[in-house]
């Protein structure tokens, strides 16, 4: 039986995104950036346009080509181009995944929901991510206890939604394409997870994906009973 599109039997794996999933935000924080520096809705939009598209310098410190020195400095510049001043550290912590800003952001009930699965069957966490947040967002979940594999792009030097990330989980996993279910609140990161065979679900309603989560619980602890 189908819940929500996603087929409980299938599965054999389970993977997540970090910034989005388990922790509220991400998107919307980067959205939300410019208006609280007084930037112009139009002008905010040049500037993601230029910093975060795939050949941009936000892609390049996400698979570890870049430093995020870099970043800042660009960002900095681009919006005193506009008219508006950010402070360096604002500007290092803009998408809020440092310090006391990420711990109010934790998910509880999806890391509740993720432990249960990873009693049941293989878990991965594959995150686009940047050495310099590294520590803090390891500090928030205990890894060992959530997941079997742990991909961050910058440690690999590839990044969603380029292929080859989903193909190096896929491997550390050691199971086929078909096999993987995978969680992310980005439509441009599923769609070549989907496309290699992977069944995937939007973040966008924590009580659907808990619905589907607990139904693969499910389905994996009444395989084992019989």
């Amino acid at each position: 039986m189908l819940i929500h599109g996603i087929d409980p039997a299938r599965v054999a794996a389970a993977v997540f995104d970090l910034g989005g999933v388990f922790l509220a935000g991400g998107v919307e924080s980067v959205r939300a950036f410019g208006e609280r520096y007084g930037l112009a809705p139009d002008a905010w939009d040049a500037i993601r346009s230029e910093l975060f598209n795939d050949l941009g310098i936000w892609s390049a410190v996400e698979r570890g080509e870049r430093q995020l020195d870099d970043f800042v400095a660009r960002l900095r510049e681009l919006v005193a181009g506009h008219g508006g001043s950010v402070a360096d550290a604002d500007a290092r912590n803009f998408m809020g995944n440092t310090g006391e800003k990420a711990a109010q952001r934790l998910r509880h009930e999806i890391v509740a929901a993720t432990a249960r699965l990873h009693a049941r069957m293989p878990t991965a966490l594959l995150t686009n991510n940047i050495p310099e947040w590294r520590e803090s967002w390891r500090s928030l979940l205990d890894l060992d206890a959530l997941f079997d594999v742990v991909i961050d792009s910058s440690e690999v030097g590839t990044r969603k939604p380029e292929p080859a990330i989903y193909e190096l989980t896929r491997v550390r996993l050691g199971l086929p394409h078909e096999a993987l279910f995978f969680v992310d609140d980005l439509g441009v990161n599923l769609k070549p997870a989907r496309t290699l065979g992977w069944q995937t679900l939007r973040y966008d309603d924590t009580a659907r994906v808990l619905e589907v989560l607990d139904a693969i619980a499910a389905v994996k602890l009444e395989r084992r009973e019989r």
